[in-house]
């Protein structure tokens, strides 16, 4: 009993030694010992001076717990770390569990001095190095160490980092970090677990909310994220390249859920939900000016999943932004280069991170595939209110600056999915005094719209600048209005198609002429109702135009150019280049067309399918005034009316025209006919006719072309053009009563020909010169104004008169200069058509002017009229032969010129022609006449017929008496007035493009 007794106080004994020796070991001598080993081995681990005030330990509760913990910079400078407590309470399940299982941990303000250095090293780069450098290999077979942390509590903390490149300082206070549970014991990962941040950053509270399993399979991780009032203004030197803007001011809340899933054998997803608001942004340019004002923005994020590139936006909101924007004259525009593009150099410290390869296994497979996948966006709601926009533009010829006001933007179900209709609505105010309205189903992919317009008063004066340098007049006022519809969509070569559909109106137009300011074109109202009208393919439709009060000012220059003509400035040709501007008419026919009718660059004719339904003018004004003579003329067509029905530029339509008008307000002018001004199928069909009008005024015409004033006279015209396959013909009928010239005028650009002489041929017996001129030619240049066609055609009919009368006749009674002459097939005196019609011509004009004799010149072309007689004579031959066979068969007589012979019956007549012939002929060996083939017997007869000079002159003399008889035969000409006359050479005098063969005229 004694023993056992013995043995248990002994027990007892060192239990309570263990005890004490414990709790003395536990209380007192570990706290020091502890302290001491880690302020050495942080001292030299970190190569930084630690210090550290208090160590307790309490060996029961198995906690430790930590006051003062201070670790200085490299050098003993300012404060690298601080700790102003930490307790850490174990538990003893770490013993059975093999796990380290910590009950509670907390650090209770932390504090953590950052300095980024200039060259992109930290004050604390040197410890991870360090760290690297010193780490011992782990064993490849060890496993992961086992843990569970408890209520880890970090309060107070906070955090100075100076970024020393971007010269910004950050600090974060009031940290504080909750996590109630992480643990990887594998019965334990399932279990979420839910830390907590909140802290003031820069000014700004932050609250972070998650719940997390971060070591289960599969991972799930969700994040709560509460941002008030951050001022991004101290982030901008974090943006990617260089800025060219200033961000005065710009504040954000954030509101958001972020929510990560990694399943096993899927992809990983990610997705952000939540709200964002920005206010007050103040975005200058680098010298000061304003670029944007955002008072507030909004954004309510349904989805954002960045791994499955899709973003959901439920509503999108910008309330009265304010945006200037400005386009240098290079054709920059500011906020499209507010980013300078390029990559900012980042200082670079230490090694190169690499970057972390996706994982294998089918989730990073699969992964991989989303690359090639489209980002797609959805917006439910876009709202703009408010906005304005002031755009100026320094590339245009002249400085622009439009205003863009009360801009209200509203566009639902915005997607860049394929096919996907989104509804838009667009108000917006220009320059103050102009409305756009925009509505209808718009798609991004592909791009088309189907809009609604409405446009009212939009002024024309502001977009001056961008045209200006193409034409050479001012528009002084005038709005475009529209109402319609506007498709757009893309074509199946991936053109951009467009549509248009509605009404336009040009109202209250003007413009003046840059060099004089005078006025040059205005009316009250340009209309084009039921418009439909398009791009790709070019084609336009306009039901009807009408013009109401219109004025226009056409004036002949003192270089005789029209100034209707100089309205669009030429194009300054490339160096090199000439065409039909440079090289005239005979460049652009030389290519086989008229410069017209060349193709455009873009390879669309630009005139193409263009239909008008018809063209109503009223109220209209046009001031005439030629500058080109000294003194100037000026008359004013006023009253000007009418219609012109439908018209095509594509199609065969021609359109009815009726105008009428008055010159000088009292004689009438009446202009009617056809037109189809179709750029590849011209065509017009116009009469145009006045009475009386006195010719008096045009005196300074007169007297600058003729050399003689006009005393007194009265014109009427009567005028037909037609242009048809881009040619012009007209006939131009002209009245000319009681023409009396009066004072001579000293010209130097008068004609030298005894006018009044040739004037006086020119009238009739009732004083009258009644005319009907034709004009024919090419389009390439035309110019019409009547009076001064009037005038040209009186100089060119005086000056013909007295020097070319058969240019004057041909004028009036058609044949031109070929009135002088009739030619002859060689070898012949018989009168062709040709030849009739044209004495015919002849016969009347001499009919009409009884003062006029003929003298008619017969002459040859040596050498074809001789070998062409050799053949006639040589195949008369032949035809007699035929014509005495049919004589013998009681066959009606005919002239011999008139017996046909047939090819089967040619050989037969030529054998007979031949043996009636006289010269010597071919014979056999028996002394008769030798039979030869067709070939040889016409070279022998045709060697043996001779044509002699006198065989020549007879035949000009022939066809000079032939072409009497012709003129005589009707009896309109009596034979005094005619006269055949003895050449003095066969050969006529040589001009271009004649036969030598052939009769001349003179008059006397």
């Amino acid at each position: 009993m004694k023993g056992w007794m013995r043995k248990t106080l002994k027990t007892l004994a060192w239990i309570g030694a263990v005890i004490v020796v414990f709790t003395i070991v536990g209380f007192f001598v570990a706290p020091p010992v502890i302290k001491a080993v880690l302020v050495k081995k942080l001292s030299q681990n970190l190569n930084r001076q630690v210090s550290i005030q208090q160590i307790k330990v309490n060996p029961y509760a198995l906690s430790i717990a930590m006051k003062g913990l201070a670790i200085r910079d490299v050098g003993n400078k300012e404060m690298f770390v601080s700790l102003e407590g930490l307790y850490v309470r174990a538990s003893m399940d770490s013993v059975f569990k093999r796990a380290i299982i910590i009950t509670d941990l907390r650090l209770t303000r932390p504090y953590v001095r950052v300095i980024r250095n200039g060259d992109g090293s930290f004050n604390f780069s040197d410890i991870p190095a360090k760290q690297e450098k010193e780490k011992p290999k782990a064993p490849k077979d060890q496993k992961p160490l086992l843990f569970c942390l408890n209520n880890i509590v970090i309060s107070g903390g906070s955090i100075d980092f100076w970024d020393g490149p971007k010269k910004v300082q950050h600090r974060i206070k009031e940290m504080n970090i909750g996590v109630p549970f992480i643990s990887n014991i594998p019965y334990l990962t399932k279990i979420y677990v839910e830390p907590s941040f909140s802290a003031d950053i820069n000014g700004n509270p932050y609250e972070l909310r998650g719940k997390t399993k971060p070591f289960a399979e599969p991972l799930e991780s969700y994040l709560d994220v509460n941002i008030k009032g951050m001022d991004f203004t101290r982030y901008t030197a974090y943006l990617p390249a260089e800025a060219n803007f200033i961000l005065r001011s710009g504040m954000m809340d954030l509101k958001s859920r972020i929510s990560f899933v990694r399943p096993v054998d899927k992809p990983p997803s990610l997705a952000v939900t939540g709200e964002v608001a920005l206010s007050d942004i103040v975005l200058d340019s680098k010298d000061g000016k304003p670029l944007i004002r955002l008072p507030s923005m909004g954004v309510v994020i349904a989805s954002l999943e960045p791994l499955l590139k899709s973003v959901r936006l439920s509503k999108v909101t910008l309330k009265e932004p304010d945006i200037r924007m400005k386009r240098d004259k290079d054709g920059n525009i500011d906020l499209a280069s507010l980013m300078s593009g390029g990559k900012k150099e980042e200082p670079r410290a230490g090694k190169t991170v690499k970057e972390e390869k996706p994982r294998a296994g089918k989730a990073g497979k699969r992964e991989a595939t989303t690359s090639d996948t489209p980002f797609n966006a959805i917006i439910d709601e876009l709202a703009i209110e408010g906005a304005k926009v002031a755009f100026s533009d320094q590339a245009a010829s002249q400085p622009v600056a439009l205003q863009v006001t009360d801009l209200n933007l509203g566009i639902t179900n915005l997607s860049t999915a394929k096919g996907n209709k989104s509804d838009l609505s667009l108000s917006l105010r220009l320059n103050k005094t102009g409305t756009v309205s925009l509505k209808g189903p718009v798609s991004i992919d592909p791009v088309s719209a189907d809009l609604a317009v409405d446009l009212k008063t939009i002024g024309i004066r502001e977009f001056q600048p961008y045209f200006t340098d193409k034409v050479r007049i001012n528009t002084t006022s005038g709005n475009v209005n529209t109402k319609g519809a506007m498709k757009l969509a893309m074509t199946d070569k991936g053109g951009l198609t467009t549509k248009f559909t509605g009404n336009i109106l040009v109202a209250d137009f003007a413009s003046v002429d840059k060099e004089d300011g005078d006025d040059f074109l205005k009316w009250k109202a340009l209309s084009l109702s039921t418009v439909d009208a398009g791009h790709n393919p070019l084609y336009a439709n306009v039901g009807g135009v009408s013009i109401a009060d219109f004025y226009a000012r056409v004036a002949v220059n003192p270089d005789g150019t029209l100034s209707l003509q100089r309205v669009v400035k030429e194009e300054p040709e490339e160096p090199g280049e000439k065409g039909p501007a440079a090289g005239g008419k005979e460049a652009a026919v030389e290519k086989g067309k008229t410069a017209d009718s060349a193709p455009s660059k873009t390879g669309i004719d630009p005139a193409r399918d263009i239909t008008i339904g018809s063209i109503t003018l009223q109220g209209g004004t046009i001031d005439f005034k030629d500058r080109f003579i000294k003194p100037a003329y000026s008359v004013n067509l006023t009253e000007i009316a009418g219609r012109i029905g439908g018209f095509s530029l594509n199609l065969d339509k021609r359109a009815d025209v009726e105008l009428r008008g008055n010159i000088d307000h009292h004689v009438p002018l009446v202009i009617v006919g056809k037109i189809n001004p179709a750029r590849n199928n011209l065509f017009t069909d116009l009469e145009m006719r006045f009475k009386d009008f006195d010719l008096s005024p045009l005196t300074p015409y007169s007297g600058k072309y003729i050399g003689y004033k006009i005393e007194k006279g009265s014109l009427s015209m009567d005028l037909k053009y037609l242009i048809e396959k881009r040619k012009l013909e007209s006939q131009n009928g002209i009245l000319i009563d009681q023409l009396t010239l009066g004072d001579k005028v000293d010209s130097p650009d008068a004609i030298k020909l005894p006018l009044k002489l040739a004037i006086a041929l020119l009238k009739d017996r009732k004083g009258q010169i009644n005319l009907d001129v034709p004009v024919s030619g090419s389009l390439d240049d035309p110019q019409f104004s009547v009076f001064r066609i009037v005038i040209k055609v009186i100089v060119n009919l005086i000056t013909k008169a007295a020097m070319a009368p058969f240019a004057l006749l041909g004028s009036l009674f058609g044949g031109g200069e070929e009135l002088s002459y009739v030619e002859f097939d060689y070898g012949s005196d018989r009168l062709n058509q040709a030849a009739t019609k044209k004495i015919d011509t002849l016969v009347k004009a001499l009919y009409e002017r009884p003062a006029l004799k003929l003298d008619i010149e017969g002459h040859v072309n040596v050498d074809r009229d001789k070998d062409a007689l050799r053949t006639y004579l040589f195949n008369k031959k032949i035809r007699a032969r035929k014509l005495n066979d049919m004589v013998k068969k009681g066959m009606p007589a005919t002239s011999v010129d008139e017996v046909k012979i047939e090819p089967l019956e040619y050989e037969k007549y030529l054998t007979l022609a031949y043996k009636a012939e006289k010269f010597e002929k071919p014979k056999n060996v028996l002394g008769l006449q030798k039979g030869l083939p067709v070939p040889e017997m016409e070279k022998l007869m045709l060697t043996h017929i001779t044509v002699t000079d006198e065989d020549l002159r007879t035949l000009a003399m022939n066809r000079a008496a032939h072409i009497k008889d012709a003129i005589l035969a009707g009896q309109k000409v009596t034979g005094d007035r005619v006269f055949v006359v003895e050449p003095k050479s066969l050969t006529p005098e040589k001009k271009d493009k004649l036969s030598d063969s052939r009769v001349d005229f003179r008059l006397k």
